[in-house]
């Protein structure tokens, strides 16, 4: 949305937008409530979100955020705080450009690095599950690009 702004801004520099350049800012704002409302239950239902999705995983595989005798639970909650508080500012702002090549793109690395691959791909088949439980049958739909998208870069 903000890059969209600002590239509207730039190439009408000095005329009026179209109606077609405009297109996407009446959209935008059609959703703005929903996206507000959408972002601030995510955020204020953050921990319960992340405690339902640490549950969901443990259930699945109880050794889910172990290598070795070492116990990385809290390290994975904390990536998962990231790519939820990041993916709820993406669709707030109808972003999603930015958060696959300023953070999804760079943590899918990560991923790798350390073989966290099968953690991950179930990991983020759980989180969207449980993130759509938190929002109304009007604000799910907005977030599910912003999940898919994640499920597609580090669900892969």
């Amino acid at each position: 949305m903000l890059r969209q702004l600002e590239r509207l801004s730039l190439e009408t520099d000095g005329r009026y937008a179209s109606a077609q350049e405009l297109e996407f800012l009446k959209n935008y704002l059609a959703t703005a409530e929903q996206r507000i409302s959408a972002y601030e239950k995510i955020r204020d239902a953050e921990e319960k979100i992340l405690d339902e999705v640490e549950r969901q995983l443990r259930a699945r595989n109880p050794y889910i955020f172990r290598k070795g005798n070492q116990d990385y639970s809290a390290v994975c909650r904390r990536d998962r705080r990231h790519v939820l508080r990041l993916g709820a500012a993406a669709m707030l702002f109808a972003d999603l450009n930015a958060l696959r090549e300023g953070f999804l793109l760079w943590y899918r690395t990560i991923i790798k690095a350390f073989r966290d691959e099968k953690a991950a791909q179930l990991t983020y088949q759980v989180l969207p599950e449980v993130v759509n439980q938190a929002l109304s049958s009007e604000e799910a739909p907005l977030m599910q690009p912003v999940m898919s998208l994640t499920q597609s870069i580090l669900g892969e």
